[in-house]
């Protein structure tokens, strides 16, 4: 986990780099949309984008009809997942436990 955080932020000076730093893996290594949940309820992630202050990411979240944004880091996705494994790390990065997590068998991403 240490070595994927380090591996995303490595030429990050400050918390808004790192942010953008995380928005662009999730950019690249995520096909959307894709499964989550929030507080138990599973939604489908239809977008990721930068906060407007630019120290988080946000997610367009899909439940039926409603579409609203949540922040990235209260979701949940499936541990053995890229989006797991992605978004563990940026948990980690923001001082947050990172939930249960491990690198998908198969996934080679070419930068780590």
């Amino acid at each position: 986990m240490d070595r994927l955080v380090a591996a995303i932020t490595e030429d990050c000076y400050n918390l808004a780099e790192q942010v953008t730093a995380f928005y662009e893996t999730f950019s690249e290594e995520i096909t959307l949309p894709t499964t989550a949940s929030v507080v138990g309820t599973t939604v489908q992630v239809v977008g990721i984008d930068i906060a407007a202050h630019g120290e988080e990411l946000i997610a367009l979240c899909q439940r039926g009809d409603v579409v609203q944004d949540l922040r990235l880091s209260d979701l949940i996705f499936a541990p053995d997942t890229a989006a797991g494994w992605i978004h563990a790390a940026y948990r980690r990065s923001l001082g947050l436990t990172p939930h249960p997590a491990a690198i998908p068998e198969g996934w080679k991403p070419s930068w780590l």
